[in-house]
């Protein structure tokens, strides 16, 4: 129940700041200098692609994809606050962007912000069926708050459709975790099921004896109608038009 309470909350107050986005959405906040450009450097690539992205939200302050890209690379430069501003306004732009419900989620997690972070994972995986790596963040956070069957059954469901989420070169975060042992054997029944059924493809040459010929998309020859043969008899050809005098 507190959970489901915190989620409610979570929710409220992401739409209720979407609507203040909402409010602004025919001003442009990037038309004036902004404060962190101040601290960019144009020979520091990083710096160089910041710039590059605020230009591009002066030109087009609504494009999602923009908002997006400028989180991440302010959260990379070490302003996790503007980030976060930035992947919501990328969510308002386009709520169906689950990459920036995503990474909205990391960034709110990473400052503590548990159901604010549930709610934009919740998002990411509405509009991503099966997105594993918003379902291991949900299992991770169940965990820090040892509810352990939650976290279980999150992690079983990303390791079953994401089995390189295992391997730390790709998810780091594996290390976090001390109940994969027993998400794995949460997940193994199904995926023993899976691997354990052996198919066979039809044989090499099989021809089916009771089936039809699929029809000709040419029309039968007695439905072709044959081209009218031009006019040849001067009598009966359309004169040509006059000349203006």
């Amino acid at each position: 129940m507190m959970r489901r309470t915190l989620i409610v909350a979570a929710a409220v107050a992401t739409l209720f700041g979407c609507a203040g986005l909402r409010m602004h959405r025919n001003e442009n906040p990037y038309a004036s200098r902004l404060f962190i450009e101040q601290f960019l450097d144009p020979n520091n690539p990083l710096d160089a692609q910041i710039q590059q992205t605020i230009n591009g939200l002066r030109a087009n302050p609504r494009s999602a994809a923009l908002h997006n890209r400028l989180g991440q690379l302010l959260r990379q430069k070490g302003f996790p606050k503007d980030a976060e501003v930035e992947f919501e306004r990328a969510v308002d732009a386009d709520p169906h962007l689950y990459s920036a419900w995503y990474n909205l989620g990391l960034v709110r997690q990473a400052r503590g912000d548990y159901p604010g972070a549930s709610f934009a994972y919740h998002r990411a995986v509405a509009y991503r069926k099966g997105f594993s790596e918003a379902l291991f963040q949900l299992g991770l956070m169940e965990e820090q708050r040892h509810n352990t069957e939650g976290a279980i059954t999150y992690y079983a469901r990303a390791f079953t459709i994401n089995h390189s989420l295992l391997d730390v070169r790709v998810n780091p975060r594996i290390l976090d975790s001390k109940l994969v042992d027993l998400a794995l054997m949460r997940a193994y029944p199904n995926e023993h099921a899976r691997e354990s059924t052996q198919f066979y493809a039809t044989p090499t040459g099989y021809s089916q004896p009771n089936l039809e010929p699929a029809p000709s998309p040419q029309p039968p020859a007695t439905a072709i109608v044959p081209p009218t043969a031009p006019i040849t008899n001067p009598a009966q050809q359309q004169p040509p038009p006059k000349p203006p005098l």
